[in-house]
């Protein structure tokens, strides 16, 4: 006969595996969306709507393995705790899915509205994004809660840069060198990145509430 708490232990590994194979098909598609949206790439963004189907099932199939470890009786409450944790992480990553795909659309719907000066101009933000985004994505693959720390320490680069990109739209509305088009595709584009950097970092800390507390779980079954 298999012990309940065997049983629970398969369930979390399932939970691991499922949230690590979500966080690098996340990484993906915030990887090709922001390439998209710089390169005024068409087809990369109708790649990035494929992959939105992907993290949707992903994410539905998590939330059940968590709930199948939460059918087992006896668990502690940090274990309950950490579970918690990834049910948010998983929203997290299913957000920032949701966030890449509404920013493909984007990238489809503006063509080229969003000429070369523009992406130029948000180039710095959306590299910037991008790092953030990868140190927390890889952090939730990794477990680490270090790099997600790192992550946290990057987001203020982020709103350096969407600083910058108000300012090229402003100083060009004042000197009557704004493009109809472009400027305010412009803002939208670096609207949505900012939302892609800030779910990132909130990715980032729950994935270090996760650690913390699987960390204190370990100290007591110790």
């Amino acid at each position: 006969m298999i012990h309940p708490f065997e049983i629970c232990m398969t369930s979390r590994q399932r939970v691991s595996a499922l949230v690590t194979a979500m966080a690098g098909m996340t990484e993906s598609a915030v990887d090709q969306t922001i390439q998209a949206l710089l390169e005024g790439n068409i087809s990369l963004a109708h790649d990035v709507l494929q992959k939105e189907n992907a993290i949707k099932h992903m994410e539905l199939h998590l939330d059940t393995a968590v709930l199948e470890c939460l059918s087992h009786r006896g668990l502690l409450g940090d274990e309950l705790r950490s579970i918690a944790c990834v049910l948010t992480i998983n929203k997290d990553l299913g957000r920032m899915g949701q966030l890449a795909a509404e920013t493909a659309r984007k990238v489809i719907e503006l063509g080229e509205n969003l000429q070369e000066p523009a992406r130029f101009d948000l180039q710095p933000m959306a590299i910037a994004v991008s790092h953030v985004c990868r140190k927390a994505l890889r952090a939730v693959v990794r477990q680490d809660p270090v790099l997600a720390e790192s992550a946290l320490h990057s987001e203020e680069t982020v709103r350096k840069y969407g600083n910058y990109v108000y300012h090229c739209i402003h100083k060009r509305l004042v000197t009557g060198d704004s493009e109809t088009n472009s400027d305010p595709a412009l803002l939208l584009a670096s609207r949505s990145l900012e939302q892609i950097a800030e779910r990132a970092t909130c990715l980032a800390n729950n994935l270090i509430s996760w650690r913390r507390n699987k960390a204190r779980h370990a100290r007591l079954a110790g």
